[in-house]
Formats: C-alpha cells, sequence, structure tokens
C-alpha cells in the first residue's frame, strides 16, 4: 500500500511540475510576442547575450543547441530566422572551416535587453519559490 501512494504523490509530482511549465511557457510567450519574439528566440539571445558585447563570434552552432534543447537543424531554422531579422550574425570559425559561429547583432543585444525584463518578471511570478534555509 506505501509504494502505491508513493507511486501516486509522484506522479502528483510531476503533473504539477508540467503544469508550471505549461503555464509559465504560455506567459512567457504572451510577454516576449510584445518584442516579435518566442521563448526559443528569447533563449538562444540569451545565451549569446552572455558573450562579450564586441560582436565577435563565439558560440557554435551544436554549443547553442545543447543550451537551449533543440535539436541542431531546428536551431539551424531558428538562427537562420534570427539572423535574418538582422538579431544574430553567423560566421565561419577560421580554425576550424566547418564550424559556424553565431553572434548577437546591436539590434539583437538592443532587442533582448529590452525583452530581458519582462522574461525575468514571468520567471519570478510563475515560478515556486524555493524554501529558505
Amino acid at each position: 500500500m506505501g509504494a502505491d501512494n508513493d507511486e501516486r504523490a509522484l506522479e502528483r509530482e510531476w503533473r504539477e511540475i508540467l503544469a508550471v511549465h505549461a503555464r509559465t511557457a504560455c506567459e512567457l510567450d504572451r510577454e516576449l510576442h510584445k518584442h516579435g519574439l518566442c521563448a526559443s528566440d528569447f533563449e538562444v539571445l540569451d545565451v549569446l547575450a552572455d558573450g562579450p558585447a564586441d560582436g565577435s563570434c563565439t558560440f557554435r552552432v551544436q554549443e547553442l543547441a545543447d543550451r537551449v534543447h533543440l535539436t541542431q537543424s531546428a536551431l539551424s531554422r531558428l538562427v537562420a530566422r534570427l539572423e535574418k531579422e538582422g538579431l544574430v550574425d553567423r560566421g565561419i570559425c577560421a580554425e576550424d572551416r566547418r564550424g559556424v559561429y553565431v553572434a548577437l547583432t546591436d539590434d539583437g543585444r538592443r532587442r533582448y535587453e529590452e525583452a530581458r525584463p519582462g522574461h525575468r518578471a514571468v520567471l519570478e511570478r510563475m515560478l515556486p519559490k524555493p524554501a529558505r534555509a
């Protein structure tokens, strides 16, 4: 009987995690839409914003894919769209001509900085606060 209760509690906890994720994703999309972005766009810009402000290409597409949890092909399409919108630049690595690197443009950094406060506010509002010791 105890194992059944443990399994039910585990399932309830998992469903709550999924519900929090779904609600948060909807709120993020609503907020980011004001800036012409979706959640995946913002996540890529967020990772790139951690790079140098001089616009140098510092992240390979595969590195980005690992950090934003997209397949490399899905990320390649997203990066192509962001490049078309003028938010990122793509370049070939000088050391490894097979490597494609991505960096924020000035417009990309500006759009990211405009969207960031709303993004963080949604996370603050939607995510459970950790218990304080």
